[in-house]
């Protein structure tokens, strides 16, 4: 074996493959390397080779490892193992994290405010995990942050950590670190806890806002003066807001810091308000999946959130009036009421709530309703709304804390009064969401049982039943629902997903019409009446419904469904650019991202197809852990391991999929598309019959970029022409 230090690739060490060197610094050199044991890409970090090393270096690498392998966080990279070389040299086996460094990036093109507000609140989030595990990083720095394909932030190189004891204040540690990023008080040579980590964030914040560091000097002396005497200056162009976390993540005395990363990361919780959501980039090479299709109006797919349910306001309607005025009896059987301050609050957020489709309504929502909550703790209802609200806002950005954030709420809730129906809606919403449909059920009929009139219940009771397959009766729901409102639009609203669900385009859009008769400001109704009008071929009046919604306000799926109306019409430089204006409102659509990679490789731009499929390919890594029995979740990365070759994860994920939908015509499409590129072709041609039974043409087949092999075969397409449905007109082809 090839030391280490000047491995190149092709080397092993042990079962591990070098395969390229990632970078070297004081504490180690790290390799790119291959586990052919357990099949994964894993990082690989020695000492350095130098005569200078001694007993205190391989302890501290050990001493990484231990700190570093107790923690399990999305923001930090993991440690899988030690272990030593035949000529008795330890390194440590670590997550790969595929990405490039902070330091990297930021010497790219600036990041925005919303951006840098994203990493820093990841950062904090990692650090803040790594606080309650006693570890204090003591080096956090860009060069320490991966920024993953994924758009994950995660810190590395735990090497400087140390585990902080109850007695820690009354140690003297060495001074270690990273000048420019180190706090006063590890200058100092004083003790050093969680906050000193925070001082090393709020560098990296000032740095990433203004494009310089806040305390640097042309001499190390003059830094360490910088740092111990004197303040940051302003940072022009950032916000108070931003400026006044950053001054106190920066002062100079630990005890006026803040105490915590969690502390700081209530403050940054207003800034993500203002600043909105990054748009994270990536450049990793990915793999290609399927045609789009048009995004229909159901919670899967975003166009329309078909479990969207609401609490109507108390004014609207009197059953409704009725009926909270019973809640709150329910309500003050069980403790005092709310104060007014408090209540008048929570009104505001469900008046908020109630129009979701208007801009900036949900973010308002969830404000108004953490405001109560904390203004009264024992305000049941008030955190059954914010659990809702909490849900609906993953369902519109695709993130996960969101869920974990509705959760919380409504067991809070229930703890708090477990006679609240609207408490149940939501977990059974949440169930329905992320899969399981039957605990969802569950949740549903025991709202019904303490409210049998109440009409979300019903609703959300109609969406389990339309996620198991019960067609009928989740129609017969829907309508129940819609009777008891008939003022009302979500009930017409759910009731046309439903309809647009079951392929029953017409019927769709006569119930989004209803909707748009009674809410003709209501954007996302455009959006869903024109999707059904473009399922119907009508694509005139669909561009038409879409350009409605996009006057009213910024909407995402009103513009991914104009992207797909021009794919469908090869105009895909306008396709392409549609997609990434969508995009550009909403990154964590994986379906996006297919949208836009497989038009860019129409337009011969391989790059920026990659760059869009390693997007999607990251998305769906995280999504599958929440939706599990999603089938186009399973699909999709069952034709991605096929790219790779993966030939055994691949059929998994298929056979998960055909499971959960075995007579989808998309999923048996991906399905034969997964085969075609595992180089089965016999078998693909199985699917893909099966495909044209059950609706699809060969022009939706011929869209697929992928697919140009298969579809010139002569052989191949005599099979797919016999397929057709008898009464099918002979398909038009693009290699005609």
């Amino acid at each position: 074996m090839a030391h280490p230090a000047r491995a190149t690739p092709g080397n092993h060490v042990g079962h591990y493959e070098i395969l390229s060197e990632v970078g070297a610094g004081g504490m180690g050199v790290v390799y790119k390397a291959f586990d052919h044991q357990l099949e994964r890409t894993v990082a690989l970090k020695f000492l350095p080779p130098d005569p200078i090393c001694n007993s205190a270096d391989r302890n501290r690498l050990l001493h990484e490892a231990r700190a570093a392998s107790t923690l399990d966080h999305k923001n930090i990279a993991s440690i899988h193992a030690v272990e030593e070389t035949e000529d008795g040299q330890l390194f440590i086996v670590m997550a790969y994290c595929d990405g490039v460094s902070l330091a990297t990036r930021m010497c790219a093109t600036p990041l925005s405010k919303a951006e840098t507000v994203d990493i820093v609140r990841q950062i904090a989030e990692g650090l803040a995990h790594a606080h309650l595990h006693n570890i204090v990083h003591r080096d956090v720095k860009p060069s320490n942050v991966i920024l993953t394909l994924a758009g994950e932030a995660k810190i590395v190189d735990f090497g400087l950590a140390r585990f902080v004891s109850a007695g820690a204040s009354t140690q003297t540690l060495s001074i270690a670190g990273t000048l420019s990023y180190m706090s006063p008080e590890q200058l100092s040579g004083k003790a050093v806890d969680a906050r000193t980590d925070v001082w090393s964030l709020g560098v990296i914040a000032y740095e990433l806002l203004t494009n310089r560091l806040p305390f640097q000097s042309d001499n190390p002396a003059s830094t360490i003066t910088a740092i111990l005497q004197l303040p940051p200056a302003e940072m022009e162009g950032v916000s108070l807001e931003l400026q006044s976390i950053v001054f106190r993540a920066l002062a100079k005395n630990a005890t006026d810091r803040y105490q915590s990363c969690a502390e700081l990361l209530c403050d940054l919780k207003t800034i993500d308000a203002l600043e909105g959501e990054a748009t994270r980039s990536t450049g990793r090479e990915t793999f290609k999946v399927r045609v789009p299709l048009t995004i229909p109006p159901t919670d899967k797919t975003r166009v329309l959130p078909r479990k969207r349910r609401w609490l109507t306001a108390l004014v609207v309607a009197l059953p409704v009036l009725i009926v909270c005025v019973l809640l709150l009896l329910l309500l003050l059987l069980k403790r005092a009421p709310p104060v007014s301050a408090a209540y008048e609050t929570y009104l505001q957020g469900r008046d908020s709530l109630r129009r979701y489709d208007k801009p900036g309504n949900l973010d308002a929502a969830i404000g108004l309703f953490e405001t109560t909550t904390k203004a009264d703790p024992k305000f049941a209802l008030a955190f059954a709304a914010l659990g809702e609200a909490y849900w609906d806002k993953y369902r519109r950005d695709g993130d996960p804390r969101w869920v974990e954030l509705a959760s919380t709420s409504c067991k809070r809730a229930a703890e708090l009064n477990d006679r609240l129906p609207a408490v149940f809606v939501t977990l059974g919403r949440i169930h329905d969401g992320t899969g399981q449909h039957n605990l969802a059920l569950q949740e549903f009929e025991r709202a019904l049982e303490l409210d049998h009139r109440d009409a979300d219940a019903l609703l959300g009771l109609g969406d389990a039943y339309s996620s198991t397959g019960r067609a009928q009766e989740a129609e017969d729901t829907y309508k129940r629902a819609a009777a008891m409102r008939p003022e009302y639009w979500d009930g017409y609203y759910r009731l046309g997903a439903f309809y647009y669900q079951q392929g029953r385009f017409a019927d769709a859009a006569s119930q989004f019409r209803r909707v748009v008769e009674l809410l003709p400001d209501h954007a996302p109704a455009h959006t869903s009446l024109g999707t059904a009008w473009l399922s119907l071929g009508q694509e005139a009046d669909a561009e038409a419904e879409f350009k409605k919604s996009l006057a009213l306000a910024p909407d995402y799926p009103a513009l991914a469904n104009l992207g797909v109306m021009y794919y469908q019409q090869k105009r895909f430089a306008e396709s392409a650019a549609m997609t990434e204006k969508a995009l550009s409102l909403n990154d964590k659509d994986y379906r996006l991202w297919n949208n836009l990679a497989i038009a860019y490789e129409w337009l011969g731009q391989p790059d920026k197809a990659q760059n869009a499929f390693s997007r999607e390919l990251a998305r769906l890594e995280q999504i599958v852990t929440l939706k599990s029995e999603d089938a186009d979740v399973r699909a999709s990365l069952g034709v991605m391991y096929a790219q790779l070759h993966q030939r055994s994860r691949a059929l998994a994920h298929l056979e998960a999929a055909l499971a959960f939908s075995p007579d989808d015509p998309e999923i048996l499409c991906k399905v034969g598309e997964a085969y075609e590129k595992l180089g089965e072709r016999s078998r693909a041609l199985e699917y893909f019959q099966k495909t044209l039974n059950k609706g699809l043409t060969l022009k939706d087949l011929e869209l697929n970029p992928d697919l140009r092999s298969l579809l010139s075969d002569p052989s191949a397409r005599r099979v797919l022409q016999g397929a057709l449905p008898a009464k099918a007109n002979p398909q038009p082809s693009v290699n005609q």
